[in-house]
């Protein structure tokens, strides 16, 4: 991957993003620049399956070749904006898409996925160069004088922004993010299967596909019996 260089956000208020203070020792004791200038992500050839919940209607158009997904482009959706899926976790979906949509008329598609350019946060050192980006933004938001976003309960304005940033700054140096991969852990004690437990209940690996053409195949699961 090519040497970071600036953000949209940077730009506009003409900031470095290998200003002094982006030059500091990193989580490693490895420069932040050095942190940067590695891969942040790789090509990933490999493919999962994922589900997508959504209306019947929508569902059957979808797998008919009606109609394509829709790509979420909420300010606060968690992994930033594209299709979302669970990953290996239909029941997950069937979940969603009951409290989304209600009871009737839902539906789950599952899907063949190529993961391509994957942002996969399962790796620690993406961890720590996604901290060093929401630094970075925060900085260049508060120079500009504009508002940073705030996380409130389920709203995850500042991941979603911290996301798009970060996206449109591997765009310029030529690296389209195909896909974003991340798990999802409750933090409410009561998530917990047992007390002190680090197993939870709904954890589960979520998916946000940026490129549609990573979808290589999508079918329509049946109805799951209470």
């Amino acid at each position: 991957m090519r040497a970071l260089e600036r953000g949209p956000i940077a730009a506009e208020t003409g900031r470095d993003l290998y200003g002094e203070a982006d030059r500091g020792v990193g989580y490693d004791g490895r420069g932040l620049l050095d942190l940067l200038m590695s891969p942040i992500f790789e090509d990933y050839h490999r493919t999962v399956v994922g589900y997508h919940g959504t209306k019947r209607a929508t569902a059957e158009a979808i797998v008919a070749l009606r109609a394509p997904f829709k790509a979420s482009s909420n300010d606060d959706d968690w992994l930033g904006h594209g299709i979302y899926f669970w990953e290996y976790a239909p029941q997950r979906a069937w979940e969603w898409a009951r409290q989304r949509h209600g009871s009737n008329d839902i539906a789950v598609l599952g899907s063949m996925i190529r993961l391509g350019n994957c942002l996969d946060l399962l790796e620690p050192s993406n961890g720590m160069r996604m901290h060093q980006l929401h630094d970075q933004m925060v900085a260049d938001l508060r120079d500009a004088g504009r508002p940073v976003p705030k996380n409130v309960l389920a709203k995850k304005r500042l991941d979603c922004a911290v996301f798009e940033y970060s996206a449109s700054v591997f765009e310029e140096q030529g690296e389209d993010i195909d896909s974003v991969r991340a798990v999802y852990v409750p933090t409410s004690s009561k998530a917990r299967l047992w007390a002190s437990s680090w197993l939870c209940h709904e954890t589960h690996v979520q998916l946000c596909i940026r490129n549609p053409r990573c979808i290589l195949g999508t079918w329509l699961l049946q109805p799951v019996k209470e």
